[in-house]
């Protein structure tokens, strides 16, 4: 049957002229990590999917959890990163599917193992490539064509229907200066 709904996050931040340099998660400089404000918001997100109060419906809190893999063409860590305190979370409380197996360029082999899953699937990838992600989902509607090299505030939702998929941009609002607009 596949997973009833999909979700796409990019990475979060990465070193930059205004963010500073990357560091691993013992705090040591490491350029192919996350820069503060991107482990900021890993840990924000973490929240985000898990959910608090009544918003524990299970709408965002995903069974399977997939991250682009270090490997030819890629040294980074920012997928793997900004997903481990979810990760984290969720292994205390429940069964998850980690799967960092995948490198960047692997979309096809990704998507067919994505497909197969059941229940809610999050998907944080390098952000060039997400559109051609979900371009692999049968049924899809067509969706912005490039994610911006600035917009690390956003998630994208595949929702199933009954003939396909429909798809929405969902702002994450976690951190000061997110932006409320749609990529387009």
């Amino acid at each position: 049957m596949g997973p009833h709904r999909i979700l796409f996050i990019r990475h979060a931040e990465k070193p930059g002229a205004a963010l500073g340099g990357g560091v691993d998660a013992n705090g040591q400089p490491d350029e192919d990590s996350l820069a503060v404000r991107g482990w900021q918001r890993a840990g924000a997100l973490a929240r985000m999917f898990l959910g608090s109060g009544h918003e524990r419906n299970g709408r965002l809190r995903p069974a399977a959890v997939f991250a682009t893999g270090i490997g030819p063409g890629s040294k980074s860590k920012r997928s793997m990163q900004t997903v481990e305190p979810l990760v984290m979370l969720l292994r205390e409380s429940a069964r998850v599917k980690y799967e960092t197996a995948h490198s960047k360029d692997d979309g096809v082999a990704l998507m067919a193992e994505v497909l197969v899953q059941t229940g809610v699937v999050l998907i944080a990838w390098e952000h060039k490539v997400l559109p051609s992600l979900i371009a692999h989902v049968p049924g899809t509607p067509a969706v912005p064509p490039v994610w911006p090299d600035d917009r690390f505030d956003m998630m994208w939702v595949l929702e199933r229907v009954a003939h396909g998929w429909a798809f929405e941009q969902q702002p994450q609002l976690l951190l000061a200066g997110d932006c409320a607009w749609p990529i387009v």
